[in-house]
C-alpha cells in the first residue's frame, strides 16, 4: 500500500531531489494525479462506490446527502430497522423537475411505503413523506476524493490484537479520532509476535491506546509489534503506482526532460493522456479493465404507449439510460 509518506518519498527518490521544496511540489502533483485517475470514465469506477446507513424521521421529506459523496447513485428503504426480516422498498428515482412537481401535486401526504425520490441540490426528497422514525435508509454514492496530507504515524507498539478480533491495543501510542478512515499495517517479521503485513482500515477510536478495525484481523495474535498508520489513496493497491508514474511524468515534462517524461507516461496509461496514442495502456488500462464502469441504479424505460401513467412510465431521458441519479 502506498501511503502519503511513501508516495512523496518515492517521488523524491525518482526525481533525485528530496528537498522540502520538491516534496511540496510532489504533494500537488500526487493529489492532482489521484483526482485525475478517479475521474476516468466519468468516475464510474467500482472502488469509488460506498454505502451509508441513515434513518427516516417521521414527517420529514428531505434528507441531506452525506458530504463524502460527490454523487448519489441509488438508495433503498427498509420497512423498519431489521435488515434480516423487514421489507425493502426501492423508490423510483425521478430526474425531471416537471415530473417531481406533478408528484407533489398528487399530495401523497405521509405513508409507510416510499414511491419516489428526487435529488435537489445537496439533499434527496422522499414521497410519500415517511410517517415513521427509525426506518433504515441505505444510500449508495460515489465518493469525493480528499487530498493526501497526513504523514505516517509509527509511535509506540501494538501490545495486543487477536486473530479474528477487531480491537487493537497500543503501548506508548497517542492515537486520535481523526485516524478513523486511515489504514494500519502491523509489521510482518520472521520472529514471534510479528504481524501479517496486510493493511486494515481503522473503523473506530476509543482513546489514545485503543482503536478498532473495520474487518477482523487475520494474522496470528501479536504483542509488542511495530506498526504503521498511514493515509492512503482511494485507488486500489494494485494500481497505486500509477499515481506516482503520472506525477513523475508531469515533473519531467515540466523540467523539459521529454524522454524521461515519455517513459513514465507509457507506464502510466500507455501515453494516452500525453497524446502519444489514442488507446489506453499501462497500469490505467489494467485498472479500467478490472475496476471499470458499474451500473448506477435501475434502468429507466421510455414511455411506450398512450395509456402510460405517472406510476408506470417514468419520464425518460435517452442519455440517462442506466445512469441512476
Amino acid at each position: 500500500m502506498y501511503t502519503y509518506t511513501t508516495l512523496r518519498n518515492n517521488f523524491g527518490v525518482i526525481t533525485k531531489d528530496a528537498s522540502a521544496t520538491n516534496l511540496t511540489r510532489a504533494d500537488t502533483l500526487i493529489n492532482d494525479s489521484i483526482r485525475t485517475i478517479c475521474n476516468l470514465q466519468g468516475g464510474k469506477l467500482r472502488f469509488l462506490e460506498s454505502t451509508t446507513e441513515m434513518t427516516t424521521v417521521a414527517d420529514q421529506e428531505s434528507y441531506q446527502i452525506p458530504n463524502k459523496y460527490r454523487k448519489l447513485i441509488d438508495m433503498y428503504i427498509y420497512s423498519g430497522s431489521d435488515t434480516s426480516s423487514d421489507a425493502i422498498y426501492a423508490p423510483e428515482p425521478v430526474f425531471d423537475p416537471t415530473k417531481w412537481k406533478r408528484i407533489l401535486q398528487y399530495k401523497y401526504g405521509t405513508g409507510s411505503v416510499p414511491y419516489f425520490t428526487y435529488i435537489e441540490n445537496t439533499s434527496y426528497k422522499i414521497q410519500p413523506v415517511p410517517d415513521t422514525t427509525g426506518n433504515l435508509i441505505i444510500v449508495r454514492g460515489r465518493l469525493q476524493v480528499r487530498d493526501l496530507t497526513i504523514a505516517d504515524y509509527t509511535t509506540g507498539t501494538i501490545s495486543s490484537v487477536a486473530n479474528g478480533g477487531t480491537a487493537v491495543v497500543g503501548n506508548g501510542t497517542t492515537w486520535t479520532a481523526d485516524m478513523v478512515g486511515r489504514y494500519i499495517q502491523i509489521t510482518q517479521t520472521t520472529a514471534a509476535d510479528g504481524g501479517d503485513g496486510f493493511w486494515y482500515e481503522i473503523g473506530g477510536f476509543t482513546d489514545a491506546t485503543n482503536i478498532t478495525l473495520t474487518k477482523p484481523y487475520e494474522g496470528l495474535a501479536v504483542s509488542g509489534a511495530n506498526y504503521t498508520i498511514g493515509q492512503v489513496p482511494v485507488v486500489p493497491q494494485a494500481y497505486q503506482p500509477a499515481i506516482l508514474n503520472r506525477s513523475v511524468a508531469l515533473y519531467w515534462q515540466l523540467q523539459g526532460e521529454l524522454d524521461r517524461a515519455r517513459t513514465y507516461w507509457m507506464m502510466y496509461d500507455g501515453g494516452k493522456e500525453a497524446g502519444f496514442t489514442k488507446e489506453y495502456g499501462g497500469l490505467i488500462l489494467e485498472m479500467l479493465e478490472n475496476e471499470g464502469e458499474t451500473e448506477e441504479g435501475s434502468y429507466i424505460p421510455p414511455i411506450g404507449n398512450s395509456s402510460a401513467t405517472l406510476n408506470t412510465a417514468p419520464y425518460y431521458f435517452p442519455y440517462q439510460q442506466a445512469s441512476g441519479f
